[in-house]
């Protein structure tokens, strides 16, 4: 389980603090981290992934303060909205990728890239990765973090609808699966509402939408305004 305990973030070139005083748990299995746009789901996960460290507070995995543990024993895997590859490489040079980093036979890894493309039906494993369109390029994002077993699982704004989320968090063996977005019909799991940077509710899927019925969001607004 890993639990913020009230843990604020305030970058240097702000005024005002991006999450306040927050305290929820990420519990093992899936859950939901719903806020607004722009309000702070990518700075949750860059705190999570040692990108930035808590203004305050503590974030515990397992009960230990996680600023002490190494990347590789925390073993997060970070999928954000637009997935970075090498854009001149191929497809099965990407997917392999992160087994080349660990030294694993090139023989050995390029077949295990192979046999998770197969898996996530990913028809062109030779093509450069800047000839895929968005589909595919999320497709290949997933085949990426299949190749090396994690404990955490970050979706930071990676779906754009509901249509694949359950196909995608059943892929993973992980721990803990946390999906960051602003789309409250994709909430999964065990779920946390922040606004303004406050956790203001912990619990169900129907408890956080009734929750989000009640408050003012820029995203809602723009789904109401687009029918």
């Amino acid at each position: 389980m890993i639990v913020f305990d009230k843990v604020s973030l305030k970058y240097p070139y702000d005024d005002c603090a991006v999450i306040k005083d927050a305290s929820f748990s990420l519990v093992n299995g899936v859950n939901t981290v719903l806020c607004d746009v722009q309000s702070g789901k990518s700075s949750l996960c860059k705190l999570l992934i040692k990108e930035a460290s808590p203004t305050s507070g503590k974030i515990l995995l397992d009960g230990e303060d996680i600023c002490g543990i190494t990347n590789e024993r925390l073993g997060i895997l970070y999928l954000p909205n637009k997935p970075a590859f090498f854009e001149n490489r191929s497809v099965l040079f990407n997917i392999a990728y992160p087994l080349a980093v660990r030294k694993v036979a090139k023989g050995e890894r390029l077949q295990k890239a192979r046999e998770i493309a197969e898996r996530l039906q990913i028809p062109d494993v030779n093509v450069k990765a800047s000839r895929l369109d968005g589909e595919m390029r999320k497709r290949a994002a997933l085949a990426r973090g299949l190749a090396v077993s994690r404990r955490v699982v970050l979706f930071d704004d990676f779906f754009d609808g509901a249509e694949y989320i359950d196909e995608a968090l059943e892929l993973f063996d992980a721990d803990i699966k946390a999906v960051f977005t602003s789309d409250s019909s994709l909430c999964r799991g065990s779920v946390t509402v922040m606004d303004g940077g406050y956790t203001v509710f912990c619990g169900n899927v129907q408890g956080a939408q009734r929750t989000v019925e009640d408050l003012v969001w820029l995203y809602d607004g723009l789904r109401r305004d687009n029918g």
